[in-house]
């Protein structure tokens, strides 16, 4: 157990593991997120759980849901067009896709 806390006190405090750290969980929820909606509380979970504090964690929950999003929206192509008039739906995607990553970022609050 104190290996894995002595890994992740290091991916925490330098830099360069640190960017690695935060692209391969990016990389990683996205890949999950595109399987199952439990793949975004996962991205979020492991994009806080490499962040120094538990605000950040947070923040890189959140920005984790942004790039999910981006990625979906890149997928639906030339459908994105009728985007605009799916209103409720897009309304709950937008929600989900901020919020369950941001509820998996309670993973670094019990992981300190």
């Amino acid at each position: 157990m104190s290996d894995l806390t002595s890994l992740l006190d290091r991916v925490r405090t330098e830099p360069r593991s640190h960017a690695v750290a935060v692209v391969g969980a990016l990389f990683a929820g996205v890949a999950l997120a595109s399987v199952h909606w439990l793949g975004l509380v996962a991205a979020g979970a492991l994009a806080s759980l490499v962040a120094p504090t538990v605000r950040r964690g947070a923040a890189y929950a959140l920005g984790a849901g942004a790039v999910c999003l981006a990625a979906f929206a890149a997928s639906l192509g030339p459908a994105a067009a009728a985007v605009p008039g799916m209103r409720p739906i897009v309304y709950v995607t937008v929600g989900a896709g901020l919020a369950l990553p941001l509820f998996g970022s309670l993973a670094r609050a019990v992981a300190r």
